[in-house]
């Protein structure tokens, strides 16, 4: 494969990112912005100097390799299927879908259409958590005794949001399979309970924070917490941690610190120097990398860095998390 021929499915937050890590990419070369809103999209690809195109059953028409969906959680499942049946490679956004069943239907969809399936987690491209992983299967820290995993994001995420998604899947999905990854070991059991004060008070049908207790194979313990809790005059957007006690040591990964810290007349900011940062007026850091990943990988043949199985895993475990939070009972995770 030459030059890798991309679209860009979601003009919104995350497709602008996403279609700007692909305009620089020298791999590929960003064939067009999908979005039925023509106002963002048109916007979007006029700014990227591309073609805007209404629609996935338009831009199946053209001729494009591979597409990357950043659309919300709920439309993950038929724009996937679609394009990966009519033999398109996709980079999907996560969560792969909001229900184990919408996952399992992109699975199947990727393994009898031809293409092939990356799901986009961003974690997978920190070196901090990517070096914890390694540090665990050398054996640093001994075999895995609990883990502690969690991020909580402003309130102001979940208000845009307006309940269109689960803090669950929207955040919490992050460290479901950072745990899962990291120690090598899958949640089994989990008991989670929800709490609903903030967005309700703001008329949003949405829990504030889940905070659960998990059980993974062989014996280890575990404690996820995630919300979108913290009010937005803090220094910094994500309050993300991440901790594993083994029998010979511990490792700890603390996001809330990006190592810049900007004092000013609207108060004390920690900017995101890892996820997306802008240098020089280019993006870098994390979605750079997993975007190259994506685009290299289909180049090459090689595998992805993180398997289909894997994210289905991870949408099963949150499926259980939230059966939990609504029986107010422990939940056996979906063997998949």
């Amino acid at each position: 494969m030459e030059m890798i021929n991309v679209a860009v499915v979601g003009a919104g937050f995350m497709g602008s990112l996403h279609a700007r890590c692909a305009a620089r990419d020298p791999r590929a070369n960003l064939a067009g912005i999908v979005d039925t809103n023509e106002e963002s999209g048109r916007a979007l690809a006029q700014r990227l100097d591309t073609k805007y195109l209404g629609t996935a059953e338009e831009a199946l028409k053209e001729d494009i390799d591979a597409f990357i969906v950043a659309l919300p959680d709920r439309l993950h499942v038929e724009t996937s299927v679609k394009l990966l049946r009519n033999g398109r490679s996709v980079l999907l956004e996560k969560p792969m879908a909001d229900t184990l069943d919408g996952a399992r239907a992109i699975a199947e969809a990727a393994s009898e259409g031809g293409g092939r399936l990356m799901i986009g987690h961003i974690l997978r491209f920190d070196p901090r958590y990517a070096m914890a992983a390694e540090a665990v299967r050398r054996g640093d820290i001994g075999e895995v005794v609990h883990v502690s995993a969690g991020r909580l994001g402003t309130q102001s995420i979940g208000l845009k949001l307006n309940g269109s998604s689960s803090v669950c899947f929207y955040i919490g999905v992050h460290d479901v399979d950072a745990v899962q990854w990291i120690t090598g070991k899958r949640i089994e059991r989990v008991y989670s309970r929800a709490v609903s004060k903030i967005m309700p008070s703001h008329g949003v049908d949405s829990e504030d924070a889940i905070f659960s207790t998990v059980e993974l194979a062989g014996g280890a313990i575990g404690h996820l917490f995630f919300g979108w809790s913290r009010p937005d005059t803090g220094p910094f957007s994500i309050d993300g941690r991440f901790e594993i006690v083994g029998t010979k040591g511990t490792l700890e990964v603390d996001v809330r610190d990006h190592g810049l810290r900007i004092f000013g007349p609207d108060g004390y900011k920690i900017p995101d120097g890892q996820h997306w940062p802008e240098v020089y007026g280019e993006l870098n850091g994390d979605l750079q990398a997993e975007v190259g990943h994506f685009f290299e990988s289909l180049k090459s043949g090689e595998p992805f860095t993180m398997s289909v199985d894997d994210a289905v895993r991870a949408v099963a475990v949150n499926d259980a998390i939230l059966r939990s939070v609504e029986s107010g009972q422990p939940e056996t995770v979906t063997q998949v």
